[in-house]
């Protein structure tokens, strides 16, 4: 059983190396197309370049090698998905980013599952929810719920929302899905009463000591 499961988390790696390696090379063409053709206006460009180093700085430090222990994943929450509405965000025209972010304390396996989650949630909503739009809005929040001992992240957008909230299968959602496995957690999408989009809800387990 336990060989079973080092397996799965590796193939959960693997896939997820990949479907990343895949977005940063998009990230990177992106920006080097928006500042080439100047849809980053000049006051910008320094803010930009940046949240685009800050954002990659966040994912280098997803490596399991450099864990030291547990501690707040919330500044590279915020840094990752800074840096992806930063540069994603001009696709679509402006998108405003509302974060609230508990500093929930999360080391190894469990930080990286849970950032590289929201990160796939934040990418899905700017690449999916914005469709003719020319702004819009991506919510995120992380939280604890001490009544059932369970961290929980919030990621909503105001935009079109998929046609069938529970049969939507695409890649994002199944790297998502796997990734909640690895927190041993659940993972829903439904419409977001606030923002009339979709939201997503990751719940999974912490220990009390696990927030400050």
């Amino acid at each position: 059983m336990l060989q079973t499961e080092g397996f799965n988390r590796q193939a959960v790696w693997a896939e997820e190396a990949m479907h990343r390696a895949a977005s940063l090379q998009h990230l990177a063409i992106d920006l080097e197309r928006l500042l080439d053709s100047g849809s980053i206006d000049w006051n910008n460009r320094l803010r930009t370049i940046r949240r685009a180093k800050a954002l990659m700085a966040a994912y280098q430090n997803l490596d399991l090698s450099r864990d030291s222990g547990p501690r707040s994943c919330a500044q590279d929450l915020s840094d990752i998905a800074g840096g992806l509405v930063e540069i994603f965000g001009h696709t679509v025209g402006a998108v405003v980013l509302s974060l609230e972010l508990q500093p929930l304390l999360l080391a190894g396996e469990v930080r990286r599952a849970l950032l590289l989650a929201a990160s796939e949630l934040v990418v899905n909503a700017l690449r999916h929810a914005f469709v003719g739009r020319q702004t819009g809005i991506v919510q995120i929040r992380l939280c604890h719920d001490r009544t059932h001992q369970k961290g929980v992240l919030f990621v909503a957008d105001d935009g079109v929302g998929p046609d069938d909230l529970a049969a939507g299968c695409g890649l994002g959602r199944v790297i998502v899905r796997d990734l909640a496995d690895v927190l041993e957690g659940d993972v829903i999408w439904r419409q977001s009463l606030l923002l009339g989009g979709t939201e997503a809800m990751l719940r999974f387990p912490v220990p009390i000591c696990d927030i400050e």
